[in-house]
C-alpha cells in the first residue's frame, strides 16, 4: 500500500521483503476485506502484488539486517547490497512466535511448521496438530482440517478463545479435537514428526499425543531487531508512532502490525501504509 502511493507520486522507492504479504499471505480465509465478500490470503496479496507490478515499482526480495542513520539520511543493508536513502518506511509486520521446547527446531521443516495455508496439503490424510489458543490456531485448524484427517487443537488455557464464528465452524467439525489446559513440553520423533508430550495443566501428568504434523500458532512477535534502537519501541517491542506514522526518529516512519496501532488487520495495514507514505513525502518536499 506504502509503495503503491509512492509510487503514484513518481517517487524514486525501492521495497525491500522477505515474503510479498506477510502475515496477509497466510491467512486461510478473509472476509472482512472491503470489496472481497469471500477471499484468501494468497488471493488479496496476488492482487496487491498485480497493482504494484502496473506501477513498475522498484522491488527487491532481499532480508534487511540493519539500518544506520548517516549524516545525509540512512543507510539500508541487506546481507551483501547496501542502499543509501533518505527516508525509510518500516511495514515489517510480525514474525511466528516459537515454543521454544525440546524438538521445536530439530523437527522444523520435518513436520512442524508455522503456516498452515503453505504446509496444509502436506498432510492429507494424516493426524496433525495446532498448538495454540486464539483466532491464529483456529484459522489453521480450519484450514487444516480440509486435508488432515484430525485436527488438534492443544490449549494451554481453559478454553479456545477467538472469533465466535470460527469457534462455531471448528467445533462442528467432526474431524476437531480441543485439549485445553495442556502445555507443550517436548516435540519427538525420529526422522520426522511422530508427536508431542504435553503436561495437564490440572493432574500435572505428562501425556503423548501421537501425530504426524504440529502448525505452532502462539502468536506473533515483532519485526524490528533490525532497527538497532534507532526509534523507540513499546513493551511489545512494537513502534511507536504519531497519527502521521512518524517514528521518534526523524525520517523513518512505520505502518501496519509492527506499529503500536491497534487492532491488527489487513484493511487497517493497508490504510496505516497509506498514510505513511503520504506523511513520508510530505516530509520529503519539505526538506531543507
Amino acid at each position: 500500500s506504502a509503495a503503491i502511493y509512492l509510487g503514484r507520486k513518481r517517487m524514486k522507492i525501492l521495497l525491500l521483503t522477505q515474503d510479498y504479504g506477510g502475515q496477509s499471505g497466510k491467512a486461510a480465509e478473509v472476509a472482512n476485506y472491503l470489496g472481497f465478500k469471500q477471499t484468501t490470503g494468497p488471493e488479496l496479496v496476488g492482487k496487491f502484488q498485480e497493482h504494484l507490478e502496473n506501477l513498475e515499482v522498484e522491488n527487491m526480495v532481499e532480508e534487511v539486517k540493519t539500518v544506520e542513520k548517516t549524516a545525509s539520511g540512512f543507510l539500508v543493508k541487506t546481507r551483501e547490497k547496501s542502499f543509501e536513502t533518505k527516508t525509510v518506511l518500516v511495514c515489517s509486520g510480525k514474525a511466528p512466535k516459537h515454543l521454544n521446547v525440546k524438538g521445536e527446531e530439530k523437527f522444523s521443516g520435518k513436520g512442524v511448521s508455522y503456516c498452515a495455508i503453505c504446509d496444509a496439503p502436506l498432510f492429507r490424510d494424516k493426524v496433525v496438530v495446532v498448538v495454540g489458543g486464539g483466532n491464529s490456531a483456529l484459522d489453521a485448524a480450519l484450514e487444516l482440517e480440509k486435508h488432515a484427517q484430525t485436527v488438534y487443537i492443544v490449549n494451554i488455557g481453559p478454553e479456545i478463545q477467538g472469533d465466535a464464528i470460527m469457534k462455531e465452524k471448528f467445533e462442528q467439525s467432526p474431524k476437531s479435537k480441543v485439549l485445553n489446559d495442556a502445555k507443550t513440553t517436548e516435540i519427538y520423533g525420529k526422522e520426522m514428526v511422530e508427536g508431542l508430550k504435553y503436561e495437564d495443566q490440572k493432574t500435572r501428568e505428562i501425556k503423548n499425543l501421537a501425530c504426524e504434523g504440529i502448525f505452532v500458532e502462539i502468536g506473533w512477535t515483532s519485526s524490528t531487531g533490525f532497527l538497532k534502537n534507532l526509534v523507540k519501541l513499546n513493551n511489545l517491542q512494537e513502534i511507536e508512532v504519531d497519527k502521521n506514522g512518524m517514528t521518534s526518529c526523524p525520517g523513518i516512519f512505520a505502518a501496519g502490525d509492527v506499529t503500536d496501532t491497534p487492532f491488527k488487520q489487513i484493511i487497517i495495514a493497508a490504510g496505516e501504509g497509506a498514510k505513511a507514505a503520504l506523511s513520508a513525502w510530505k516530509y520529503l518536499i519539505t526538506l531543507k
